[in-house]
């Protein structure tokens, strides 16, 4: 006599329960050494933030301006039926040139950075990240219009890349 779907659904369940699910190193052993960051383009220069501060990445949709915005607030969108405060790096880098990508940040507002481009997310080794002197110029020709909070960079190449801080990020 045949099985049902629910008969064999289940079965599969129980096959896939016995599979392991640590293979190697266990999971926090990993996490403590990596920094995993979302690695972004805008205006020709990359920066990142870290993934665990990120809702996802989206195509940008339709931003409706705001009258008088603060310094870095492009206006608002509408991005999976909440109202998103969208926020551009590069307004005085390449005003006017579109973005196509929209990076959601976690918190309690909802923030969307602008991104030329997405590169992809990268583990970093959490001593190669290093922190943001103020007081020196650490990063890049590039980033010379940055005026957006970085605590931290690493290196990639010769080109540094920013993290920006995200609980500073929000309070602007």
């Amino acid at each position: 006599m045949p099985k049902s779907l629910n008969d064999r659904t289940a079965n599969a369940r129980l096959t896939m329960a016995a599979f392991p699910l640590e293979l190697g190193q266990e999971r926090d052993e990993v996490r403590r050494d990596l920094l995993s960051a979302l690695i972004f383009e805008v205006g020709g220069a990359s920066y990142a933030i870290g993934v665990e501060h990120t809702e996802g990445v989206v195509d940008c949709p339709r931003i409706t301006p705001l009258p008088s915005p603060p310094d870095g607030v492009a206006g608002i969108a509408s991005v999976r039926g909440r109202m998103t405060v969208v926020m551009d790096l590069g307004l005085k880098m390449a005003e006017g040139q579109p973005r196509r990508r929209l990076i959601l940040v976690k918190g309690d507002a909802q923030l969307g950075l602008l991104a030329d481009r997405v590169e992809g997310v990268v583990a970093l080794e959490l001593k190669k990240v290093l922190p943001v002197d103020h007081g020196k110029n650490v990063l890049t020709q590039q980033h010379a219009e940055f005026s957006w909070p970085a605590g931290s960079y690493f290196k990639s190449g010769r080109q540094r890349v920013p993290i920006l801080d995200v609980e500073r990020l929000s309070e602007i």
